[in-house]
């Protein structure tokens, strides 16, 4: 599935998605029914959020990892 088609779903789903950022690689997506936000890579991880193998809490739990491994 291309990353556009995805997308395209999540949006059905009634997610806010921003516009892929190609530098970071990752594109911003609104927890439907929260003020929450989650940055997903592009690809793999935005697949595994399509298949069910991956939830928002589990990439925000990746995100805050990387925030503490990189000390922002």
């Amino acid at each position: 599935m291309k990353e556009s088609e995805a997308l395209d779903i999540l949006c059905a789903q009634g997610y806010g998605v921003g516009t892929p950022d190609m530098v970071t690689g990752r594109v911003t997506i609104w927890i439907r029914g929260t003020e929450d936000v989650v940055d997903v890579a592009i690809g793999r991880e935005l697949q595994e959020l399509l298949d069910g193998r991956l939830t928002f809490a589990d990439i925000l739990a990746r995100r805050e990892d990387e925030r503490i491994e990189t000390g922002e």
